[in-house]
């Protein structure tokens, strides 16, 4: 009996991982260390037809063209010989950073759906020339900031509903980033998330603490935050954590899989009651990486939110229902807040 309740669930996992077949015809923009990394790998396990590959490099595109694994896709170094074929539906876009909104814009023109990875643009005035140009042509855009789609931020914000939250404290630490601008292609990121979580912000207090380092104090209404973000740490430690603290107790979310909750002893008459009696710690592990089960679930592309960021993309094209909610997707207009904090940022350095 046992045994055969077990072999039905895997046998009806499996079936879902089938069960809805695209039908639309899509392509890719870009294929870096990130895209094959995450992006590339989620689309196979999601069994999205890929009917282009555009790339800026020829050498690449014959590298491409010459490996089995992508026999079946069409790779060229025109993007206007993907954007002119009326079948095709949809473009992911994951391409130089700098490019994505001469790249976006072309898109939208002709009316596809549009997956752009951050930064979709540089500044302010080109996201409100993107939302202009979406609103005009009405095509379904969403940005790639998937960690509104990972498990522990969304558990994280579901815990925070109800208007508990007292301050907040975040620290984001990286190496060095020659080869962009660290503001629009890795701030973004947590300066998203704390909106996200708390609503729009204003600026209390900006520093540029030294040439790669950053420390704010943000307003959120009844919320107060502050904000470390740098790039003088290093790639192989680098530092992601916030830190909540709620009339009910401390939430920590570290990196981006792991959060907990620890609840607040109280007190009587003004004297905390940990001073009174003394007890263990209590720490509650709300979402914790699954380092041992070789499943989907416990995959990086789901913990980092890749998988389902795509698949809600994917869903919509298709036509199919996205238990997502909708306010919550990272569209063009919902990033508004977004750059206008780096707007400030910019402006004030």
């Amino acid at each position: 009996m046992m045994s055969s309740f077990i072999y039905r669930v895997r046998r009806l996992r499996a079936e879902a991982m089938l069960a809805h077949p695209c039908t639309h015809q899509y392509a890719f923009v870009g294929m870096g260390s990130h895209s094959m990394a995450n992006l590339y790998p989620v689309l196979n396990l999601l069994h999205v037809p890929l009917k282009y590959i555009c790339i800026r490099s020829s050498h690449k595109a014959k590298l491409i063209s010459s490996n089995p694994a992508f026999k079946h896709i069409v790779v060229t170094t025109s993007l206007d010989t993907v954007l002119s074929d009326p079948v095709l539906s949809a473009v992911f876009v994951s391409a130089t950073p700098s490019t994505h909104y001469h790249i976006a814009s072309s898109v939208l023109r002709q009316g596809k759906a549009l997956f752009v990875e951050k930064p979709p643009c540089q500044t302010l005035s080109q996201l409100e020339s993107l939302i202009a140009l979406q609103e005009s042509i009405g095509s379904y855009v969403q940005v790639g900031l998937q960690k509104r789609y990972a498990p522990a931020i969304r558990k994280l914000k579901s815990c925070l509903k109800g208007g508990t939250v007292c301050n907040y404290s975040l620290r984001y630490c990286v190496g060095h980033y020659p080869e962009g601008d660290a503001i629009t292609e890795l701030f973004i990121h947590p300066l998203d998330l704390v909106l996200h979580l708390f609503g729009s912000a204003d600026v209390m207090v900006l520093r540029q603490a030294s040439s790669h380092t950053l420390v704010m104090m943000l307003s959120h209404g009844n919320v107060v935050g502050t904000v470390s973000l740098s790039t003088g740490y290093s790639w192989a430690t680098p530092v992601e954590e916030l830190i909540v603290h709620t009339r009910a107790g401390v939430y920590t979310l570290s990196g981006i899989d792991t959060l907990t909750f620890q609840p607040m002893d109280g007190s009587f008459v003004g004297i905390p009651m940990e001073k009174i009696c003394h007890s263990n710690v209590s720490v509650e592990y709300l979402c914790r990486h699954d380092s041992f089960s070789p499943t989907l679930q416990a995959s990086t592309w789901v913990e980092h939110g890749f998988y389902h960021e795509l698949k809600d993309f994917v869903d919509h094209v298709e036509g199919n229902i996205s238990s997502w909610v909708t306010k919550d997707r990272p569209s063009l207009q919902s990033l508004r807040p977004t750059y206008q904090l780096i707007n400030t940022c910019l402006r004030q350095l």
